[in-house]
């Protein structure tokens, strides 16, 4: 599982550093059924990934970055997948897997056989 350090730091290389309300990050974080940080050789951050959901039958893909300096090489592919066998793992007979992807990740998810379905996404950020 990624620290909320680290979680910051992968988030802020993409743009994404005013998407979260960091205060409730370290909580969040402990509350994802699993997750993956990868390393590049010397140990420098290069990505991350995880999981929330409730650990069962339903589970969400969530914060899947890869630092721009490392995409483009199956970084994001690999956390991908290694997040599915996480799932797996967890829940070994049927379970509900989904995510929300932005636009530039909608190809690599294609490519891994998810389908966009003729359900309505919605979503809502409550703010104080």
């Amino acid at each position: 599982m990624p620290t909320t350090e680290e979680h910051r730091e992968l988030s802020e290389s993409v743009g994404w550093g005013d998407a979260f309300w960091w205060q409730a990050v370290p909580a969040s974080l402990t509350g994802s059924t699993c997750g993956v940080v990868v390393h590049h050789g010397g140990g420098e951050l290069v990505g991350m990934g995880r999981v929330v959901g409730d650990g069962a039958f339903y589970f969400y893909i969530q914060d899947v970055v890869g630092h721009p300096d490392h995409q483009g090489r199956g970084l994001g592919r690999t956390i991908v997948e290694g997040l599915v066998d996480m799932v797996r793992q967890q829940a070994p007979g049927h379970c509900f897997l989904g995510l929300f992807a932005t636009s530039a990740a909608e190809r690599l998810y294609r490519s891994l056989g998810w389908e966009a379905h003729e359900m309505l996404g919605m979503w809502r950020v409550i703010r104080d």
